[in-house]
């Protein structure tokens, strides 16, 4: 057994008073730590939800993504829409596409998606889509529970690594956008109201995107941007010469071409690519005779 080591002459005059004091300059000391740590916990948890949130203004493309959904597929934004649809024999038509970010940790998130699965069931013939993309960073083996005990009918996709999220500038939940038929954002949200229902503003949106007009809609539970297919400096929208900000290629003039003659109505679909009516017309027209002339000049070389 090693011997203790004697005590040093100068802890005899101090006694208990100089334990006391010891023990003081620790409990300070670990005082101090504690309050480090804490500061440091509080940034790790709060600090993200603390930035403000900047979602994608109105007119900018929707960022692609391809995540995996609770039965096992994986999910594309471009299967419902964009120029060119990634699998047009699942979808031959295109979707307003109604994105929704979310968490099992967040109560507003369990109000708001009972709301957008009413929203999706009400509008099931129609072209438009409801995806709720979950962050938790556990994923399936969290949400697939929780979706099932909710009862949650909406197609549910993981981001656990939160890459999706981060390119939609997803700071806060719940994160809400809409997305037209050609992939372009014209409605964003953060927060949930209880005070104003989301279905109402939901209606005023795709009636929006359907007129090419504007819309604002009162959100006290968050910001939004809102819709305005003719730009911040454009014409005034769903007049004859409104026009989306940036030119057309030909390849988009030939899907909205391509649309028109699949019996889509040509004031939606030119509602839906950013210019008038009378413009689409034309391109329709001039593809017909381009059509016609290549035909006379093939059958009179036969």
């Amino acid at each position: 057994m090693r011997p203790l080591a004697p005590r040093k002459s100068g802890n005899r005059d101090n006694g208990c008073a100089g334990g006391a004091a010891a023990r003081q300059r620790k409990e300070i000391g670990m005082k101090g730590i504690g309050a480090v740590v804490v500061a440091f916990v509080a940034l790790a948890v709060f600090g993200a939800n603390a930035q403000e949130s900047k979602l994608l203004p109105a007119g900018s493309a929707a960022p692609s993504f391809s995540l995996p959904s609770l039965s096992g597929d994986r999910v594309s934004l471009s299967i419902y829409c964009g120029e060119t649809l990634s699998k047009p024999y699942l979808n031959k038509a295109r979707h307003t596409v109604i994105l929704s970010f979310w968490a099992t940790y967040c109560k507003p998130c369990q109000k708001e998606i009972p709301e957008l699965q009413s929203f999706a069931d009400k509008h099931k013939k129609d072209n438009m889509v409801v995806l709720c993309v979950s962050i938790d960073k556990e994923g399936a083996d969290i949400v697939e529970p929780f979706v099932k005990e909710k009862g949650y009918t909406v197609q549910v996709l993981l981001d656990p690594y939160t890459k999706t999220s981060e390119r939609y500038g997803v700071k806060s939940l719940p994160a809400l956008y809409v997305i037209d038929t050609m992939g372009i954002v014209r409605f964003a949200s953060r927060g949930y109201d209880e005070k104003n229902p989301l279905g109402p503003k939901l209606e005023k949106v795709l009636k929006a995107i359907r007129e090419g007009t504007k819309v604002t809609v009162a959100d006290d539970g968050g910001d939004v941007v809102p819709v305005d297919t003719a730009g911040p400096k454009g014409p005034k929208a769903g007049s004859e010469d409104a026009v989306r900000p940036a030119k057309l290629s030909p390849k988009q003039r030939w899907n909205a071409i391509a649309r028109v003659e699949c019996g889509e109505p040509i004031d939606k679909v030119a509602a839906a690519v950013g210019v008038a009516p009378s413009e689409l017309h034309a391109w329709y027209n001039d593809l017909k005779k381009a059509a016609s002339a290549l035909w006379a000049a093939d059958t009179a070389a036969r």
